[in-house]
């Protein structure tokens, strides 16, 4: 697996930060080996620390055709899905994803600061024993809620929304007032649904980056949800409205290209 990047942004925001804060963004685990990130988090000592979804692998696993895009994209998205499930299926075992992995990785996590998890589309099918062991380690899940924190005199309305029976949540988080901070795993949900919207901040994983990233700019070559070379797959989009990580980890034994791991860091400041 590749060496995970430390990538940082400078985020100010319209509302009241007595003193700046620092936010650790981490997104898509899934289940895997993450002690270099781990070690970045204990260096970077953040405020809190946000996961984005793909933590846990609780999903059908089957491979999902994709029937929405123009005929060679089509072929391609179809290729690679299905390269993906059987990459899964062949590689060692060693390798693959390992509910105690990620266990590991949260329990380890919340030992540097507080820690809140929104879920993403692999986690569909969450166990009771993943539910206790949330509770028993005293991380917060935001499925589909929200919760006020404060931290150093900034209040904030934290929210996590899932990508699933999400309909009646967001009305419900759009009509409180505030700063609102959105952890939302598909970045796609935000420019469809919620860029003119008064959520200052929403971080967002899903895309792996894009997996390979070619020419100047960097573009991903497959980024789930958007296609081929989707635009949001890594960065700061909308004048930081959305930050879209790339990362903790690969769900297949493929390489990335031009593409690390990251942990995202959010240094938040006021007006």
């Amino acid at each position: 697996m590749s060496k995970a990047v430390l990538t940082e942004y400078d985020v100010t925001i319209g509302y009241p930060v007595p003193r700046p804060l620092t936010i650790a963004h981490v997104s898509d685990l899934h289940e895997r080996i993450a002690d270099d990130i781990l070690a970045m988090l204990r260096k970077a000592r953040p405020d809190f620390i946000v996961i984005t979804g793909d933590t846990f692998e609780r999903y059908d696993n089957r491979p999902q055709y994709d029937f929405y895009h123009k005929p060679l994209k089509h072929l391609i998205i179809n290729c690679i899905h299905y390269s993906n499930f059987l990459l899964t299926k062949l590689q060692s075992d060693k390798k693959k994803a390992k509910t105690e992995n990620a266990c590991r990785f949260l329990t380890q996590a919340v030992k540097i600061a507080p820690v809140y998890l929104s879920l993403g589309n692999h986690e569909q099918k969450l166990l009771d024993e993943d539910y206790f062991f949330l509770k028993e380690q005293g991380i917060t899940l935001l499925d589909n809620a929200s919760t006020q924190i404060e931290y150093k005199g900034c209040r904030i309305l934290l929210g996590g929304v899932s990508t699933w029976d999400y309909e009646t949540f967001i009305p419900r988080y759009l009509a409180q007032s505030g700063f609102k901070l959105l952890l939302c795993h598909n970045p796609q949900f935000f420019v469809d649904e919620l860029t003119d919207s008064d959520i200052a901040l929403t971080l967002s994983g899903h895309t792996h980056g894009g997996q390979i990233r070619v020419g100047k700019k960097g573009m991903g070559f497959f980024v789930p949800g958007q296609g081929i070379f989707g635009k949001y797959a890594r960065g700061s989009f909308f004048d930081n409205k959305l930050i879209v990580s790339a990362g903790c980890s690969n769900t297949v034994v493929c390489p990335r290209f031009g593409n690390p791991r990251e942990l995202v860091l959010i240094h938040l400041k006021g007006k």
